[in-house]
């Protein structure tokens, strides 16, 4: 997005993008017909000058930008169909410079730089695109507020991990896209060599040099490295054949390694798994409560819970962990009924109290009508076709509310590693008051109506992370002041006062202790003080600005002229974890005057303009007609003069004279048109004579009194 600010002194672009160096966009001028693309000929296309343009650049191929624009689609006189995409075989030093002389060519109207429309962060995993379900729940959005390319990690602190306890039948935990968010406990790290698994040729084994018979961390676990088997009653979840798979596509979902160029993303990234089978029948769960004590015992900080069943429960093992323990439980709402349609049974463990019971939904926020709801139901998730982690190092697709609690889990997880000082109430508060509602949430099934059976709506990741908790500033505007001559612009050799006023989005906390930095790596400007500080909060749906502080920037004296790349850095908070955002901008340095930005697009001038007090203020005023026919008016300032633009009967091509034309004290206007027209107008504009002459009215006329009659009369020629 372009936006142009401008204020008494100087004008500013604000880009929140990069643009590219290999290429820029043209737009035709709409006075060139039958304008084409002509790659056949050897040529690029059937202008011969903008040719010579693309052999003296080194341009390899031009193409329209947007190839389905039909002739309709146009924003007044801009056609969409016109603008055309022009690529260099190597990036530009100066695109700048290319925008200024493709500027010159007479068949391109305007110019402008191609955006590179980053998408938030995506993280490199070849799956990402067949993971609907983290976009919908803006987990690309939540990425962000890490620096991942500066070493930030999403799911890391500084000091501790979040864990995510999967009580589940087995984890395949040396997975090559699991086995780097494998929880290793160093409780039981007898060697102290700060790992308990390695790998051994070609695959992970247990630290022998930990493995001691012994319970190192006394937590009444031997050797419990990276979980526990409740069932087999060993150290080691491993499946022990393939019909044991469900908990290793549950862990996926929580927390496959992110941005690792492997199999998938998850919404946790980084934070750790802790495996714990739970069964020795793998159709069922067979002792899942026993899992669910055994991780909160060995230090789980999140359990998820993906099975269950109708009817029953155990309040009392939920309630230990979850009061003695300090865990967060999560767990899937059921698959509906034995038919597959969605039912309003009780369903537990996720219906019982201090569990967050998660229903499923589908692309777009669809509830397909198969997954339980009900009044216990807290929020849903997406639980179709959600790609994860499979048996043997490989991944499928797979549906159920199995897979729509681990990644609400996941998302708890990350949430907690972003806020590890948090009580559970602040964090569950957080993951279901932050939610999006959506419509299906009215709607009904075979079972019933489903208003307030699907909770408070689906999870969102960003929101719960950043909504209430951080601003969301944005520049609102940029203001210059005490440029050195005073004319209006930022000239090579000025120094000027920088000023911002900072906004904040509605909904969003109050910006505390809010510091905007300038920098730029432009060496034309120096910029003398990069930081204004705000004294006062920013507060939600408000704007402001500070009275004396400053950025101070000047231009060097040899400055080239054009956009200069800046970027304000703007911080807030009073602790630890910052809100922090850039946001880019673009100082213009020119000779230009303020308020005056031509050619303006659309207006063809092929006449001179005039300079003259018409209103007998002391002030300019300027004058001009186009081949639009309209004559134009403008304040010094660039503003349109009352009354203007007057609209002849043909094209301009005269430059207009000014003089007290009827002696009545007033001057007026006197231009003619191209199909000669002379034309009279008072100082608002107004027509007071227009007299027809056969011929073309080119030429300026004049006014003098030829009979010394004090009377003005109108010269002028034709053609």
């Amino acid at each position: 997005m372009k936006i142009k600010l401008i204020y008494f002194t100087l004008f500013i672009q604000i880009l929140f993008s990069e643009t590219y160096k290999d290429r820029i966009r043209i737009y035709i001028d709409n006075s060139v017909k039958n304008f084409k693309v002509d790659d056949d000929s050897g040529t690029l296309s059937n202008n011969d000058e903008l040719n010579r343009f693309f052999i003296d650049h080194n341009v390899n191929k031009i193409e329209q930008w947007l190839p389905n624009a039909r002739p309709t689609d146009r924003d007044g006189d801009i056609y969409l169909n016109r603008y055309y995409i022009v690529y260099f075989s190597i990036d530009v030093k100066s695109i700048l410079e290319i925008e200024d002389e493709l500027s010159k060519v007479s068949v391109v109207d305007h110019v402008e730089f191609v955006t590179v429309n980053r998408p938030t962060y995506t993280p490199n995993d070849p799956y990402w695109n067949n993971q609907y379900g983290l976009e919908l729940i803006q987990a690309d959005l939540a990425y962000d507020l890490w620096d991942i390319d500066g070493g930030e990690v999403p799911g890391e602190m500084a000091s501790g991990e979040v864990v995510v306890g999967i009580v589940d039948n087995s984890l395949e935990w040396d997975h090559p896209d699991l086995v780097g968010n494998i929880w290793q406990n160093l409780g039981e790290d007898a060697d102290g060599d700060g790992v308990v698994i390695i790998q051994s040729g070609g695959s992970w084994i247990f630290d022998p040099g930990d493995v001691n018979g012994i319970d190192d961390d006394g937590d009444n676990y031997v050797d419990n490295f990276i979980g526990w088997d409740v069932s087999f009653n060993d150290n080691d979840p491993m499946p022990i054949n393939n019909q044991y798979d469900h908990g290793t596509n549950v862990a996926g979902c929580v927390s496959a390694s992110t941005n690792n160029g492997t199999g998938i993303a998850s919404v946790g990234w980084s934070v750790k798994l802790m495996g714990i089978n739970s069964t020795d029948d793998p159709g069922f769960v067979t002792d899942g409560y026993s899992g669910i004590l055994a991780a909160g015992q060995m230090g789980a900080d999140v359990i998820n819970l993906s099975w269950g069943g109708f009817g029953g429960g155990n309040q009392s093992v939920i309630n230990s962990v979850y009061n003695n323990y300090g865990c967060i439980v999560v767990a899937s709402a059921g698959n509906g009924d034995d038919n597959g349609n969605t039912n309003f049974d009780f369903h537990s463990p996720s219906g019982l109290n201090n569990v967050i019971s998660v229903s499923a939904i589908g692309a777009g926020d669809n509830f397909s009508c198969w997954a339980t709801a009900g009044t216990t139901v807290d929020l849903c998730a997406p639980g179709e076709n959600i790609r994860t982690t499979d048996l043997n190092g490989s991944y499928g697709s797979f549906l159920g509310t199995s897979f729509s609690s681990p990644i609400t889990a996941g998302a708890v997880a990350l949430l907690w590693s972003r806020f590890p000082s948090a009580d559970q109430e602040w964090i569950i508060d957080r993951i279901l008051s932050n939610t999006d509602e959506f419509s299906d949430m009215t709607g009904s099934c075979n079972a019933g109506s489903l208003e307030g059976m699907l909770g408070t709506g689906r999870l969102n990741i960003n929101k719960a992370l950043t909504a209430g908790i951080f601003p969301s500033l944005y520049i609102s505007d940029v203001n210059y002041l005490n440029d050195s001559d005073d004319d209006g612009v930022f000239n090579p050799g000025e120094t000027v006062k920088v000023k911002v006023i900072v906004g904040n989005e509605e909904g969003w906390a109050d910006g505390e202790n809010v510091v905007a930095t300038l920098s730029s790596t432009d060496d034309r400007i120096l910029i003398l003080d990069d930081t204004i500080e705000f004294s006062n909060n920013i507060p939600t749906g408000g704007t402001a600005f500070t009275l004396i502080d400053h950025f101070l920037v000047q231009a060097l004296d040899d400055a080239q002229l054009g956009d200069v790349p800046c970027t304000i850095h703007l911080q807030a908070g009073a602790e630890p974890p910052y809100y922090e955002t850039n946001i880019e901008i673009d100082l213009s340095i020119s000779l230009d005057q303020y308020g005056f930005d031509f050619p303006t697009s659309g207006m063809v001038l092929k006449s001179s303009p005039i300079i003259a007090d018409l209103y007998g203020n002391s002030m300019g005023q300027v004058f001009v007609g186009g081949d639009n026919g309209s004559m134009h008016g403008y304040m010094v300032g660039g503003n349109e003069l009352t009354g203007f633009p007057f609209t002849a009967s043909d094209k301009i091509r005269s430059s207009p004279a000014i003089g007290d034309v009827d002696n009545d004290g007033s001057n007026e206007l006197v231009f003619g048109s191209h199909d000669g027209g002379l034309y009279v107008l008072n100082i608002v504009g107004n027509q007071e004579m227009v007299y027809f002459q056969n011929g073309y009215i080119v030429g300026s006329p004049s006014l003098v009194d030829l009979d010394g009659d004090e009377d003005m009369e109108i010269v002028f020629t034709t053609q």
